[in-house]
């Protein structure tokens, strides 16, 4: 059994899945989707890496995002438990979809986690 499964593919990975069929009946990227979800994802990984959620670094110098893959080893277990208490409620929710993403439903989580409730 592998215990250090992908828990996060590449933003732009995901990001390019947005799709949408135009005028002549083509599929073609869905750029305001596309633009809305690699900014909700960019943030979800700054709030992961401002929180000590994550044992990599995911900006470079610059502060620009390594898209890269994720895996469980490179995730603390407050990381882990996060993700499987409320990632998949915050990116469903409006706030997620801000700009920019409103965090609080992951804050609160969080707050919850830290204080083993």
């Amino acid at each position: 059994m592998n215990h250090n499964y992908s828990v996060w593919g590449t933003v732009e990975s995901i990001v390019a899945a947005y799709k949408i069929m135009d005028e002549n009946g083509n599929i073609v990227p869905d750029v305001e989707s596309q633009v809305i979800v690699r900014r909700m994802l960019t943030a979800l990984i700054r709030f992961f890496a401002d929180n000590e959620l994550l044992k990599v670094k995911p900006f470079d110098a610059d502060g620009k995002l390594i898209d890269r893959q994720y895996f469980r080893s490179e995730f603390t277990d407050e990381g882990i438990a996060l993700i499987k208490r409320k990632e998949s409620v915050w990116l469903d929710s409006k706030a997620s979809k801000k700009n920019p993403p409103d965090m609080k439903i992951l804050e609160k989580a969080l707050a919850e986690i830290r204080t083993g409730k």
